[in-house]
């Protein structure tokens, strides 16, 4: 295969050979390979949604544009993936804008807000990264195209050998947690540490943690239910600042028709991941409580003042991402303000119309 770049001389050099063209027998067809940087496994639900990426793109380019996927951060790792993509030693990939300090910092506003639903977080982040100014003038400058957008989903609370309903019940626990759940437990009695989810299973069998704030796929995916025995449904925020990135050179160097295409696969992509992220959810947490290999968890509904108390911890937490907004000179408020309507225009559509595929 020979390697090219699609822009200029100096930009080849730039990119390190990073997009290919594969020329076949016809003179006047190419195929345009795309290498895509994953550092997470080739499985579980979003795999899943980058491989349909991966097809559409073929299917909808008749061929001439191919993703090839490269799993497990045997390209580039999820710290160093955002430069990575900047610099060229990727096309596309999957970004968590915390790992690119100062670069992306608007996109880091979408994870300020606690509430629960896929889809509204994920248009919403959508809608306001492909039309902030901000956001554009910032990923311009870092020489990148925003894509497309993923989720964790909800956040829930995993305990071990406490139902957790109040916030009383979280005095003199041991919780994992991360960004805006380290305060809301803190606040109410619970001491917190740092666990990678890998880690969770072995730290709550061995009674180092009580329990982890975490999401229902995490706790089917490394079986966590066999070493804990309560969910409390909090239904709190998702992570939304995780998405695709894609090298601005490489994006500018193709046709309007072939940008018009990855741009309307962009919006699809985001909304394919919000349908599959949304049964996932509903599905996992049915077969949790109903067991898998003998272990079922209790699902808990926690009191709603409990709830309602720990949100507001956690989103007073944004304050911190305020203030790394106005030190770039960002209107922190206005940006801020900006999400929050676009998130309640969304939900305004689910509570009217439904979930687009129910239509």
């Amino acid at each position: 295969m020979k390697h090219l770049t699609l822009t200029t001389a100096a930009a080849v050099v730039a990119l390190g050979g990073a997009v290919t063209l594969a020329t076949p027998n016809s003179a006047d067809a190419q195929t345009m390979t795309l290498r895509f940087a994953e550092f997470g496994p080739n499985r579980g639900v979003r795999a899943e949604g980058l491989e349909w990426l991966a097809n559409e793109m073929s299917e909808r380019s008749d061929g001439a544009m191919q993703l090839d996927i490269i799993w497990g951060g045997a390209l580039v790792g999820a710290a160093a993936a955002a430069q990575a993509i900047s610099d060229g030693v990727a096309d596309m990939g999957s970004v968590v804008p915390v790992y690119a300090p100062g670069q992306l910092v608007v996109y880091e506003v979408v994870d300020t807000l606690q509430f629960p639903d896929e889809w509204a977080g994920m248009m919403a982040t959508y809608e306001l990264m492909t039309t902030h100014p901000d956001a554009l003038a910032e990923a311009e400058d870092f020489n990148v195209i925003y894509f497309g957008n993923y989720t964790t989903g909800p956040t829930q609370l995993l305990t071990r050998d406490r139902a957790v309903r109040t916030t009383d019940d979280l005095q003199g626990l041991t919780i994992r947690a991360t960004g805006p759940f380290v305060p809301a437990m803190e606040a109410f009695g619970a001491a917190t540490v740092s666990v990678s989810q890998p880690g969770v299973y072995e730290a709550l069998s061995s009674g180092v943690v009580d329990g982890s704030t975490t999401y229902y796929y995490t706790v089917e995916g490394y079986s966590q239910y066999e070493v804990a025995n309560y969910m409390t449904m909090l239904d709190m925020g998702q992570t939304l600042g995780f998405g695709i990135y894609m090298n601005r050179d490489v994006y500018m160097s193709m046709s309007d028709d072939q940008r018009a295409m990855l741009d309307q696969l962009g919006r699809d992509f985001t909304e394919q991941m919000a349908m599959m992220m949304h049964a996932s959810r509903t599905d996992t947490r049915d077969r949790l409580a109903a067991g898998i290999n003998g272990h079922s968890i209790e699902m808990i509904e926690p009191d709603a003042d409990a709830r309602a108390a720990l949100i507001e911890v956690a989103e007073a937490h944004g304050a911190r991402w305020a203030e790394r907004a106005e030190q770039k000179g960002l209107d922190a408020a206005a940006i801020s303000a900006r999400f929050r309507e676009l998130v309640d225009q969304h939900l305004a559509v689910v509570e009217a119309q439904g979930y687009p595929w129910n239509r």
